[in-house]
């Protein structure tokens, strides 16, 4: 009598954990791939056909295959826990099994109306052809199920399995290219000998990608490799048992859903991307995305893995105390981010328009300092919306009105003031910037007068005082004796010019003549506020000097001695 396969079930079994339970196509598929891989495949083509017919999905595997007992005892059986049963590694003990609770194969009825397998060992002679149908299995009267069953000869050697799926129940064509990128994600095998192969029977093989290729194609702020990127402290809160993977944060928000960490065990997703509870805003958290292994989880009696692979249940051992170490973590990347997002701010200002931002607000010592740190905060912040133009133009307008040094430019000096004083006060060289520019005023107004000698204050008495009725060489009240003022303001204008003239040379210059540099910094006599200051009244010296070799030069009234 020719032997028969028998499908035992509950109708309702059939019902719920496979027709209603797996609806989505790559969670459906991922079944297939696991018993694949568990098969001790090194190649799994995913074959994808769009035609009239209502199109087909092939997986095809050259695994160790299955005899009539494997069929029987082990695919056509609900519910067989491998593990269980003793059977935790693969045939050839190279590989943890994928596959544990059985029910895989009734994922297919959720997708396709029809399944046709067709296996073989190496070894047998024979091909195996199985197909199953959905009416038939709903028809079928009491709780078996007996699959048509067909025999062709084969080479002996060939091996594998190949499973098809008929009039799928979906109105749209699959499109092999998301189906791939499904798949990668659902998948981290980490043997190199194992791949997944999509095909689109009309176009030809898709690239190949793995979980790692979306996380590749990304602009990278900050990346960390697990364990090895993260602090002691936190190495010392994951489980004994061992968690790795990778997490990046991305320069730019990614997708909703690859938005968050996702888990694998033993290769598969075990929960889909998350942050596990952490109370943090959506936008914090948009640019984060990463995948981590914790196999440990799947290796316990208990079942902490839903049956379609897309969530852990948290309560209980080992994984409410895995959650609260994934918050941590989830915290500590969070932190991270932050830290290098702000800091790829700054590169990309100091790149594109090159500004130094922290060198730009820390050369700001005056009050004003944190109202500029305070806007330059958001140019630089790791939560801003900012579009790359609005920061440009924010950026070029806070630099008009606070340029770098902005207590110096605030001042509005004299540019030859600026000039002479600028490298010396960026430097902090305070006494130094206020003495060379004090030199450039004395020599200026030296070769302007025709004065001699080398004393600051014997050539200011030489170029502005007025002596014995006559007027000064340099006469700083030239050009407003036309204004309508009265003999004494212009009195006044010269001889305050001159007093001022001596002061700055007595107050400014003569101490570091007599006393030692280190000494007088030490007691604060010349502060960066004092540079200021000294350099703001040169500066209103320089201008009056300045204007007064102007009128005298327009009137052909050039000073004696010049």
């Amino acid at each position: 009598m020719k032997p028969e396969l028998t499908l035992e079930f509950d109708p309702l079994t059939i019902e719920h954990l496979g027709y209603k339970m797996y609806s989505h196509l790559p969670n459906a598929l991922a079944e297939l791939i696991a018993n694949s891989y568990d098969a001790d495949a090194t190649r799994v083509e995913v074959i994808v056909r769009n035609d009239a017919g209502g199109g087909s999905v092939t997986v095809r595997d050259n695994g160790h295959g299955m005899d009539f007992d494997d069929l029987q005892e082990k695919y056509l059986r609900i519910g067989r826990n491998r593990r269980a049963q003793g059977e935790g590694r693969s045939e050839s003990g190279r590989r943890v099994v994928a596959g544990k609770k059985g029910l895989g194969k009734l994922a297919l009825f959720g997708i396709g109306e029809r399944i046709e397998l067709t296996t073989k060992r190496r070894g047998v002679t024979d091909n195996l052809h199985v197909v199953m149908s959905w009416n038939a299995i709903k028809s079928a009267t009491g709780s078996e199920y007996k699959p048509d069953l067909t025999r062709t000869e084969a080479d002996s050697d060939r091996h594998g399995t190949i499973v098809e799926l008929r009039e799928l129940r979906r109105r749209s064509p699959v499109n092999a290219v998301e189906l791939a990128n499904s798949l990668a994600r659902l998948f981290g095998y980490l043997d190199a000998d194992f791949e997944i192969v999509v095909i689109d029977a009309a176009a030809g093989p898709v690239p190949p990608i793995n979980r790692d290729t979306h996380l590749n194609r990304l602009e990278l702020d900050a990346e960390w490799r697990i364990p090895d990127d993260l602090p002691n402290s936190l190495r010392d809160e994951l489980p004994d048992a061992g968690i790795t993977g990778r997490v990046v944060a991305a320069a730019k928000p990614v997708g909703a859903d690859h938005r968050g960490i996702a888990l694998y065990a033993h290769g598969r997703l075990a929960n889909e991307p998350e942050f596990f509870g952490v109370s943090e805003s959506s936008y914090a958290f948009s640019y984060l995305t990463g995948y981590l292994d914790v196999d440990y989880i799947d290796d316990g009696a208990a079942d902490v893995i839903s049956t379609d692979r897309r969530s852990v249940s948290w309560d209980g051992e080992p994984t409410a105390a895995l959650n609260a170490c994934l918050q941590k973590l989830v915290q500590w990347f969070s932190r991270e981010r932050r830290t290098a997002r702000r800091d790829a701010n700054k590169a990309r200002i100091r790149t594109d328009h090159g500004v130094d931002v922290d060198k730009w607000v820390g050369s700001i010592r005056s009050s004003e300092r944190v109202a500029v740190e305070e806007a330059a905060s958001i140019l630089t912040s790791p939560d801003s919306a900012l579009a790359e133009a609005d920061r440009s133009s924010l950026l070029n307008s806070l630099r008009t009105i606070a340029p770098d040094y902005a207590d110096l430019h605030w001042r509005h000096l004299h540019p030859v003031i600026q000039e002479v004083s600028q490298t010396y006060y960026e430097s902090g060289h305070f006494h130094a910037a206020l003495s060379e520019a004090l030199k450039r005023f004395i020599n200026d107004v030296k070769r302007a007068a025709g004065a001699t000698g080398n004393k600051g204050r014997d050539i200011m008495n030489q170029a502005f005082n007025a002596k014995e009725g006559r007027s000064p060489r340099i006469d700083i009240a030239r050009p407003y004796q036309d204004a309508g003022f009265d003999k004494e303001t212009l009195t006044n204008f010269r001889d305050g010019h001159l007093k001022l003239s001596e002061g700055s040379v007595v107050a400014f210059r003569n101490p570091y003549a007599h006393e030692e540099e280190q000494r007088l910094v030490e007691a604060d006599a010349m502060s960066y506020q004092d540079c200021l200051d000294g350099l703001s009244l040169l500066s209103h010296l320089y201008r009056h000097f300045g204007r007064a070799l102007e009128v005298a030069a327009a009137g052909d009234d050039t000073p004696s001695g010049v």
